[in-house]
């Protein structure tokens, strides 16, 4: 146990390190005579643009490369054309022959992406001369801008860095209007948008809440009555003739238990390859809504859904011996008709398997065998005669209640995705939201105007870091932004592109360091106090 921990702590601090740092590269400068030595540290899945890597003496005169490394050659996904990048750690050198007035300095310029954001444009600085002090003119000090006046009355509800799809980008906004923002973890964030909790908080935490989830499946009253029934079914307990055999049988009836969840999450996960496109559907979470509402009402007691009594008709009479191939098939069958306390569980697995698919093709096949194999911990050890599950009584109405509650908060959330989605989205033919907001960072026109406005109608506000040299800007703009349910749910919102084109600007400096933006794109979600 202690191992596990000490991996999840040691997986939670390198996505810390990963996303916390402003700038992954680590470049540093040597000067040896006439010589310029450049250090470069290039993570790994990172890489830098080689026609952007350039060094300069203080007045931007570019000095003669004298040895660098072979470039590698990536697609860029907007224009389709390869492009030369540095991949690997690497050690370049250059001649350093500065024009008069351009020696007081060398400057490395450099840019880099990952997969998911390019950061900003570097420049590394080496100082050569030591300046003069100057005397400090003081000057009155200057009003605030307008627009940073109109933000002090606005909150951060949350932020998302890097490239999204349609689906992961609609979880965004799920978490942000929940009022949870990028702030969750845990059992909070499972709850909320488990799919971003399997992302940020890594899979071995998600697979201890889904086996913790399947083994609290054995304490319903669709499961908890029918255990001795089915071992003596298959012939464990005290029919095996031995603790060893009975444990061999219960492990076999679980094994079955979990051989029908992982295949069901085969079938669901492959046959919807697309579960991404089906998901933003309003038919399908409207669906989704009225079963899960339905398998409310049944654990409330409203109706009666449980097909666990037909367990025993189709395992016949209990076998003393014991037999493997009945208890694996008695093993699918009670997967198969555990009824209402169960469907709703696996469902919802299922669901969460087709949706991490899309990222983590490993962890959409895994989690719901996961979950099956959480049903089946106690079945072995119940064959081998161990009785260490409660009795059947009273108490387990308020668990099967305790499971109602959570179906119903299930039902609810797909039948707003479903509301969301049929609601008409005003766009323009260009595929933007109408009345959306371009502001040009090097001015800040039109910015606290915008940011007024919004106020002014009680809108939430969503600003758009981008700029035309971010690949994954260009390529949001293409998918993520013409998709039809994202268009839908950014209705609602005063949209502003911000166009962070020229970091170099005051003006744009000055906003970007106002939200802490660390690269691009990033997206940023306020509301007025």
């Amino acid at each position: 146990m202690k191992k596990i921990l000490r991996l999840f702590f040691s997986l939670i601090a390198l996505a810390i390190t990963a996303f916390g740092q402003l700038d992954p590269f680590d470049v540093q400068l040597e000067l040896d005579g006439t010589e310029i030595r450049v250090n470069v540290g290039i993570p790994d899945k990172h890489y830098l643009y080689a026609d952007s890597f350039a060094v300069t003496d203080a007045l931007g005169n570019e000095q003669e490369a004298v040895s660098l490394p072979s470039t590698t050659s990536i697609t860029d996904p907007v224009s389709g054309e390869p492009k030369p990048v540095f991949a690997e750690t690497f050690t370049g050198i250059f001649k350093w022959r500065p024009q008069d007035g351009g020696a007081a300095a060398i400057h490395v310029k450099y840019w880099g992406c990952d997969d998911a954001i390019c950061f900003m444009p570097q420049t590394e600085i080496l100082e050569l001369v030591a300046t003069e002090p100057v005397e400090k003119v003081e000057a009155e000090e200057a009003a605030a801008p307008d627009w940073m006046v109109e933000l002090e009355t606005y909150e951060v509800l949350g932020t998302a860095v890097g490239y999204k799809k349609a689906g992961p980008f609609i979880r965004f906004l799920d978490a942000v209007e929940s009022g949870v923002g990028e702030d969750l973890s845990g059992f909070r964030l499972f709850l909320v948008d488990p799919v971003a909790f399997v992302r940020e908080s890594g899979l071995l935490l998600a697979i201890i809440f889904i086996l913790i989830g399947g083994l609290a499946l054995n304490l319903t009253p669709c499961v908890l009555p029918m255990i001795p029934i089915n071992l003596a079914i298959i012939g464990a307990g005290a029919q095996a003739g031995s603790k060893s055999r009975g444990f061999a049988l219960g492990a076999t009836y679980g094994l079955g238990i979990a051989l029908v969840y992982g295949l069901l999450g085969v079938i669901v996960v492959l046959t919807g390859s697309q579960f991404g496109t089906i998901q933003a559907n309003p038919w399908f979470n409207l669906v989704i809504a009225v079963i899960f509402a339905v398998l409310a009402l049944a654990m409330f007691d409203v109706f009666q859904i449980d097909f666990s009594r037909f367990q025993s008709k189709l395992g016949g009479e209990p076998k003393r011996q014991g037999s493997f191939l009945v208890a694996i098939g008695m093993g699918s069958v009670a997967a198969l008709l555990a009824g209402a306390c169960v469907a709703p569980v696996v469902i919802a697995v299922l669901l969460l398997a087709a949706s991490v698919y899309e990222a983590n093709a490993i962890a959409g096949l895994l989690l719901p065998f996961v979950l099956g194999i959480g049903m089946a911990l106690p079945w072995p050890f119940a064959g081998a005669g161990l009785s260490f599950l409660p009795k059947p009584g009273k108490w387990m109405e308020f668990i099967k209640y305790g499971f109602g509650v959570g179906i119903v908060f299930f039902a609810l959330y797909y039948g707003q995705l479903s509301y969301r989605a049929f609601r008409p989205a005003d766009v323009t033919e260009e595929g933007e939201i109408a009345g959306h907001h371009i502001i040009d960072g090097t001015t800040n026109i039109g910015l606290a105007d915008a940011l007024k406005q919004a106020r002014e109608k009680g809108e939430p506000v969503f600003i758009d870091f981008w700029a035309s040299w971010c690949k994954n800007c260009k390529v949001m703009d293409k998918t993520t932004f013409k998709d039809e349910m994202v268009k839908a749910r950014l209705e609602g919102y005063t949209f502003i592109k911000y166009i962070a084109e020229d970091l170099g600007n005051p003006e744009t400096e000055a906003v970007l360091n106002r939200f802490g933006i660390q690269g691009l794109p990033t997206f940023v979600v306020l509301r007025a106090q």
